[in-house]
């Protein structure tokens, strides 16, 4: 008994002094289109076929996301937020007159989430785990019609989140990580955390 009551101090020493603070800056693709972007498209792509014009992307940043993580107690367990952002950016052409331009579209997402994450795997070089977050995105959606010179305006509030099935993450107190799963912060997503 006392040997397992002096095993247990030293699990509990060992856990008490890994890090429990991770911050993560993250890039990632296949976000936007999971609420706005694929009605967007099919609705505008119907519009845009029965008008004549067609929408040519421009820009299309991805998500850039930070995320904080707190590890509690069991360090397999961790509770936090993330923040991301994503921009993407379109020209309208009319497709009988040589692709000229007469229009453009721009639409900016913000996104705030609590979060937690589930270490499957938990070694201090390396980690395989799963996240889950959800939260609010607020979208800003801007198009010019050239041709009219006029410019429409709309704001929207949506639920959102990230289901990250699976992550790995290696290094020692700055590491890489991988993520693939479904939600604003990507299908795939990359990036590196520093844990302190």
């Amino acid at each position: 008994m006392v040997v397992v009551a002096i095993m247990t101090a030293m699990s509990v020493n060992a856990q008490s002094n890994e890090p429990r603070h991770e911050i993560g800056l993250s890039y990632g693709l296949g976000a936007s289109a999971i609420f706005d972007g694929l009605g967007y498209g099919i609705s505008n792509g119907i519009f845009d076929s029965l008008s004549g014009v067609e929408a040519k992307t421009k820009d299309d940043l991805g998500t850039v996301a930070i995320e904080y993580f707190y590890h509690l107690n069991n360090p397999r367990i961790a509770i936090g937020g993330i923040v991301a952002y994503a921009h993407y950016s379109d020209d309208v052409v009319k497709k009988k007159d040589n692709d000229i331009k007469v229009g453009e579209r721009e639409r900016d997402y913000f996104t705030v989430m609590p979060a937690v994450k589930y270490d499957w795997v938990h070694k201090s070089h390396f980690a395989l785990y799963s996240k889950a977050a959800a939260g609010v995105m607020f979208h800003n959606s801007n198009e010019k019609d050239l041709a009219a010179n006029k410019e429409y305006e709309d704001n929207d509030t949506f639920f959102m989140y990230q289901l990250s099935f699976i992550g790995l993450e290696f290094g020692a107190k700055v590491r890489g990580f991988f993520e693939a799963g479904v939600g604003e912060q990507g299908i795939i997503l990359g990036g590196v955390k520093f844990k302190f």
